[in-house]
Order: C-alpha cells, then structure tokens, then sequence
C-alpha cells in the first residue's frame, strides 16, 4: 500500500481575494508517495536487575509494565547465613569490650603502684600490651561486623536507571544465586530504537527525519529524527536511534510502520474547507463563466492529511474555486 504524506511537500497553492469571497486558483503540487516499512519499536538501552547474593527472594516490589526511579528498591534477597555471623561477632565486641574496660582499669591501678615503686616494670608492660592486643581484637571484630551488615545491604537490588519493567524472572520466595537476574528493564530516556530491513538503509540519515506510526493504535502519522545510525547490523535489520516529537507511549516490540519515500509526482491540493459531501458525494464550488457552480469530485484515500485534499478527478490546474456558501461572482 502506498501512503500520501502531504504535510510540508506542497509547492502550488495560490490564493487570491475577491471583494465578496476567498477564492483559490489550482495548479499542481509535487506531493511524495511513502510505502510503510515494517519496523520494531525497542528501548534505546536496556538494563538487567541481578542479584549479588545467594539467597531467598523475601520482598519483591515491582511488576511487568510498572516505573521505576533510579535507585528504587525492586526486591530484597535475604541470606540465612549473614545474620547469624553478624549476632557472633556482636557478641565477641561485647565480650572484648568489657574485657578492654577490665584491663584498663587494672592498669590504671598499676600504673599508680609502678609510681610508688610497689609494682614491677616488667609486668606493667606485658599488661599494657595485653591491653593493645585485645584492642585491636576488639577493632578488627567490629570491621568484620561492619563489614557483614554492608554486605547484607547487598541484598538491595535497585534500579539502576529511570526505566521501565519488562519482564519480571523471579516470585517470592524464589532462590537466586550473585549475578542471576531478576528483572529486564527498559530505559526511559525520550528516545524510542528502530529497526528496519536492511534494503531501507539509504533512506534513514543522521538528523534527517522519518515519519512512522503505530497500526495497532491509530493512524496518526508522528515525526521523528534520526539520533544515531547503528554501524552493524542486527539480524539483518539496521537499528536507528531517533526521537519522537511529543514523544511516544508505545510497548517494547511493538510494531511501527515507518513511512519510507517511493517517489515524487504531480497531484492537485485542496484545503479541506473548500469541499462540502452531501450524499457521500463530495463537491467543490468551480467558476465556469461568471458563476459558481457545485462539481463533484474523487478525492484520494486517505481523504485529508494535514488539512488539506488530493483530488483524482473533476479539477484541473487553472480552475477557480470558492468556499461553500460564498456569493456567486
């Protein structure tokens, strides 16, 4: 099927005012022909949720389709074998830290006797390096707590980017182990990615633009320019970048038909307002003479893009024709 995309590509249209009635003199337009090609909306980047611990899905707050900020939480993997080593070494740090208390105070009291010359010097050193010993046990055990907790903080899987989920691989109670994934998501970032047969790549260009639409929705005709030209191609399919004006709410996969320019010609233009239908025949008011008369014409399918009509017949270039209900001239 070929599509007539007239928005834009009209060179001939002339107008001329009369004292009682606007009036419009026709002549011939280059108007282009588009063929739909058949593409693929996809996401511009896509990103993988994974997990980074072995463990049991024990939150899961996110589902196929739903919105994400950066950083949200998209589920919480727990591991049975973090907490426990946590509540040891807490433990041990209480058990260090009164034994430290214990030690300074007997040093402390040492300390005092070694002045008065009732302690021995010998002695007051090894207890003053016990001392430091159970410091830096003390020390060492609560980085290695600090250390479990962070790595419990690791069951956090977040959203990388704004984006949106596709597929959700995981269900409560699920088992994952580091690195499986447990969502794919789409990034949101105002571009939409196409893909097109291979024979279609000398029509796409860098900062040119394509018109396309979506047939599964309506047949609104969207404009959209070319970002980036992938250099390879992907399944025999070149893969644009380009944005959409207004932008474009559309499902990844979803399929596009993207106008692709066939040809020049000639064609008569009429803006929408000068035809009337009556009877699903439609007319245009034409001076034959001095007068105004209602003609019938064919228009073109699809009947009005952008406000304005191709006739096939009734008209040709030279005829004058006025707005309906205008006052014969």
């Amino acid at each position: 099927m070929i599509a007539r995309h007239i928005g834009g590509l009209i060179v001939g249209l002339a107008l001329s005012m009369t004292a009682t009635a606007q009036t419009l003199t026709i002549q011939e337009s280059i108007i282009t022909d588009f063929r739909p090609v058949v593409g693929r909306i996809e996401a511009s980047d896509t990103a993988m949720a994974r997990s980074r611990l072995q463990g049991v899905i024990t939150q899961l707050s996110i589902d196929e389709g739903q919105t994400v900020k950066a950083g949200e939480v998209l589920a919480f993997v727990a591991d049975d074998t973090i907490a426990p080593q946590i509540n040891a070494l807490q433990s041990r740090v209480d058990g260090l830290t009164a034994q430290m208390t214990q030690q300074e105070e007997d040093l402390a009291r040492a300390s005092k006797l070694l002045a008065d010359g009732f302690y021995p010097k010998a002695r007051f050193e090894q207890e003053k390096a016990a001392l430091d010993v159970v410091k830096a046990n003390r020390a060492s055990a609560e980085e290695e707590r600090r250390s479990l907790i962070a790595r419990r903080a690791e069951g956090y899987v977040r959203a990388p980017v704004d984006s949106r989920v596709t597929d959700v691989l995981v269900v409560e109670g699920s088992v994952v182990s580091p690195g499986q994934v447990v969502a794919n998501l789409a990034t949101l970032d105002g571009l939409v990615r196409l893909s097109l047969p291979e024979r279609h790549l000398n029509f796409l260009a860098e900062g040119g633009e394509v018109s396309l639409r979506l047939p599964a929705r309506d047949n609104d005709v969207r404009t959209a320019r070319i970002e980036k030209i992938y250099p390879a191609l992907r399944d025999g399919a070149v893969v644009a970048d380009a944005v959409v004006d207004g932008g474009l709410n559309a499902l990844v996969g979803e399929r596009a038909d993207v106008l692709a320019p066939v040809g020049d010609r000639r064609a008569i233009i009429l803006p929408q307002e000068y035809v009337t239908t009556r009877y699903g025949v439609d007319f245009v008011r034409v001076k034959v003479g001095d007068r105004f008369v209602e003609a019938p014409v064919v228009l073109a399918e699809p009947l009005v893009s952008n406000g304005v009509f191709e006739v096939l017949s009734g008209l040709r270039p030279g005829d004058v024709v006025t707005l309906p209900g205008a006052e014969n001239s």
